[in-house]
């Protein structure tokens, strides 16, 4: 799920701009949650909550760049400056955009850069870490590294590419909840599979791309297959 906001005076453009957005990003299969606002003050209080803004410049009261200079010292939010004034490119650039978006040629320019803030989002989470409590104490694995996850005995077994499995406290059900953005799927009861690392989905069994068989239980066949349908239109 990307979560955006965009933020512009002009009713008419706003509204504009908020269809073509969200049909381009069905168009790429890109799930999003979309707010508008039509003036700077009442996005403000909300900045820490999306993904990606997308700020006209020119509008009263509170300008695009006063908001992108609230956003460079308090979060990782993506910034799309959004705007007719094509002087004001260079201007910008102090505030470190994402990408720059001209109104006249919206259409043109919005498809690029929706797929690069999907693809940015993406590495991001990718590269995410994620604590887990061992018996010597607590641990961060790279979520990109993880290929899947085992109940073993009373515990949880994390494998991890080119290392050896670590063995965590915590509840299955707990880390699918909490993983399920970053593509990981339940494939059985005890197992949490990184669905980037699925090779093929059989009857009763899911092989990894090393060779490992996870097995597959009727129940979670669909959900499994949907969750690597998606996977996979997102890295065409």
């Amino acid at each position: 799920m990307l979560k955006a906001a965009i933020c512009d005076d002009e009713p008419v453009f706003l509204e504009d701009f908020r269809e073509k957005l969200n049909s381009c990003a069905a168009k790429f299969h890109i799930d999003v949650d979309l707010i508008s606002y039509d003036n700077g003050r009442s996005l403000t209080a909300d900045l820490s909550e999306y993904d990606a803004v997308f700020l006209d410049i020119d509008m009263p009261d509170i300008s695009g760049f006063d908001i992108a200079e609230q956003i460079g010292g308090a979060c990782d939010t993506l910034i799309i400056f959004v705007t007719s004034h094509d002087e004001l490119v260079f201007s910008s650039l102090k505030f470190r955009p994402f990408r720059f978006i001209r109104k006249t040629y919206l259409e043109s320019e919005l498809p690029e850069a929706l797929l690069s803030i999907k693809e940015e989002i993406a590495r991001r989470r990718s590269e995410s870490k994620f604590a887990i409590k061992t018996k010597t104490g607590e641990s961060f694995v790279n979520l990109r590294s993880v290929i899947y996850i085992e109940i073993y005995g009373h515990w949880l077994r994390v494998h991890v590419k080119d290392g050896k499995p670590l063995e965590c406290y915590g509840a299955l059900t707990s880390l699918e909840k909490q993983l399920d953005e970053y593509d990981f799927v339940r494939t059985h009861r005890s197992f949490l599979v990184n669905s980037r690392y699925i090779y093929s989905i059989e009857r009763n069994q899911v092989t990894l791309d090393d060779g490992t068989i996870i097995p597959l239980s009727r129940y979670k066949a669909e959900n499994v297959k949907n969750k690597f349908k998606e996977l996979f239109r997102s890295t065409l």
